[in-house]
């Protein structure tokens, strides 16, 4: 079964894409940086360290790195469809009037 969509239905889907990964990316950059800082700043990584924390920080860095990358990836191809899709739907517009 195919099913065929639109250029409005897939701006609409991108849209949709987008917006809930703008947030995943909120909301998965958040720990991202604050576990970068404080495993940069030195006094907050003796800090972590002392309370046992240093390796759990580094961990949750980790975790939260791998899905914001892919998260990005997302926003990046869904921003691009938007980008293009008004594009395309413009020149049409053009050439019917011509």
């Amino acid at each position: 079964m195919i099913v065929y969509m639109s250029w409005q239905q897939i701006y609409a889907w991108s849209k949709k894409i987008h917006r809930w990964a703008m947030w995943l990316a909120i909301a998965l950059g958040i720990p991202l940086s604050i576990t970068g800082v404080i495993m940069e700043e030195d006094s907050f990584l003796f800090w972590a360290v002392s309370n046992d924390w240093g390796y759990k920080i580094r961990e949750l860095h980790r975790f939260c790195s791998n899905k914001f990358a892919l998260v990005l990836a997302i926003m990046m191809v869904t921003g691009i469809v938007m980008w293009v899709i008004p594009k395309i739907l413009s020149k049409r517009a053009q050439s019917k009037l011509s």
